[in-house]
C-alpha cells in the first residue's frame, strides 16, 4: 500500500462518554462464567462430565493393563453413557419446569 495515504489520515478524538458506557458494558470473565450457568447448566455439566472421563481415560492409559483397543471402547461407552445421563437429566429438568411447575417462557 501506499505509506502517503496513512500521512493525510487525521487523528479522531473518542469522547469521554462513549468511552465510559463502552467500559461499563464490559463483562468480567467470572460475570459471562455465571451467565453461561445460568442460561444453560447442562451444557456446562456435559463439559464437566467431558472432563472428568478424559482426566480418568488419561490417568488409566498410564496403568492400563488390558488391550488398548479395549481399553478405547470402554473409554467411548463411559463418555457415552455420561453423555446420555446428561441429556436425560436436562430432559427431566424441563418437563418438570414445564409441567408440574408450569414454567412457560
Amino acid at each position: 500500500m501506499d505509506e502517503n495515504i496513512w500521512k493525510q489520515t487525521k487523528s479522531m478524538e473518542i469522547p469521554e462518554e462513549a468511552l465510559r458506557q463502552t467500559l461499563e458494558n464490559e463483562k468480567s470473565v467470572t460475570e459471562k462464567l455465571y451467565a453461561l450457568v445460568k442460561r444453560s447448566p447442562f451444557a456446562v455439566a456435559g463439559l464437566t462430565g467431558l472432563s472428568i472421563i478424559c482426566g480418568i481415560g488419561v490417568y488409566n492409559w498410564k496403568t492400563k493393563t488390558v488391550n488398548p483397543s479395549i481399553y478405547l471402547v470402554q473409554l467411548r461407552v463411559a463418555a457415552q453413557a455420561t453423555a446420555l445421563s446428561i441429556i436425560g437429566l436436562g430432559m427431566i429438568y424441563n418437563m418438570y419446569n414445564d409441567f408440574i411447575l408450569k414454567k412457560k417462557k
